[in-house]
């Protein structure tokens, strides 16, 4: 974990809201995580995946993106078009139906977020925030660091296209973005949704985020929340904000994913 990433333990319930009601007042992104990883890494970047070549991560994401398009195109929601022409829109639509992808999702809710962190018991969880209006502000440089980046070679942030150098076989840039998905699909819209993404896999995203935020611990957090806290903190969240799991999956997909939850569960066949 990057080390200027402070953390805070979380000891009651109303520290939890407390924390959640700045969180959403300063406009952060957040992001939660059922266990403490201590990272942020995409799921193209963990095993089985993580010591694949960069090549090989290519071309899977490649062909995930062509087998998606081919299947998805004459069903596809309206919201989800988009994804059929861009290839970031496309990720990040596979993202949220779990295909292994180098994004990483968050909200702009902090509930949202927390409610991932709190959906399994089996550990302590974790919320990680950054400041997103910040992040747009000195964002900006890593453009003119890396000058390749934008259209015309001039550094101007206003001309930056990530496919220049996000798909290509051999990179040097090593910058880290955080992207919106145009309003749309049901479930994008219940959860609120951005993502991060790096040129470079294999990329901690904490620590690059650490490094575009000069690693000033005023600029993002790590809150941890005690398994012992969760349930609770899911009944407020059903309860007092209408966040739940059919709230957050507002589809036929998601609905058939809950409803499988009354079942014990079992090792696949």
């Amino acid at each position: 974990m990057a080390s200027n990433w402070k953390t805070i333990q979380w000891n009651t319930v109303e520290d939890v809201f407390s924390t959640l009601l700045e969180l959403a007042g300063k406009s952060w992104l957040s992001r939660g995580q059922s266990e403490p990883w201590n990272a942020l890494i995409p799921s193209v970047d963990r095993d089985p995946l993580a010591s694949i070549l960069r090549r090989e991560k290519l071309d899977l994401e490649r062909r995930s993106i062509n087998t998606f398009r081919t299947n998805a195109r004459n069903f596809n929601s309206e919201g989800e078009r988009a994804a059929l022409k861009d290839d970031f829109i496309a990720l990040m639509v596979l993202r949220h139906y779990s295909v292994p992808t180098r994004l990483l999702d968050w909200s702009l809710s902090p509930y949202v977020a927390v409610y991932f962190a709190a959906e399994k018991n089996c550990d302590d969880g974790e919320l990680w925030s950054f400041d997103e209006p910040r992040y747009a502000e000195i964002g900006k440089a890593q453009w003119r660091r890396w000058p390749g980046t934008t259209s015309d070679h001039s550094g101007d942030p206003y001309k930056f296209e990530a496919g220049l150098t996000a798909f290509n076989t051999e990179v040097q840039a090593d910058w880290v973005i955080a992207a919106f998905y145009p309003k749309g699909f049901p479930r994008q819209n219940a959860q609120n949704g951005a993502y991060t993404l790096t040129a470079r896999f294999g990329r901690d995203h904490a620590e690059a985020l650490d490094e575009l935020l000069l690693s000033d611990p005023s600029n993002h957090c790590r809150y941890i929340i005690p398994k012992g806290l969760k349930a609770e903190v899911l009944r407020i969240l059903r309860e007092q904000h209408g966040i739940s799991r059919w709230s957050l999956f507002p589809d036929s997909a998601g609905a058939a994913e809950t409803a499988g939850l009354v079942f014990p569960r079992r090792n696949s066949i």
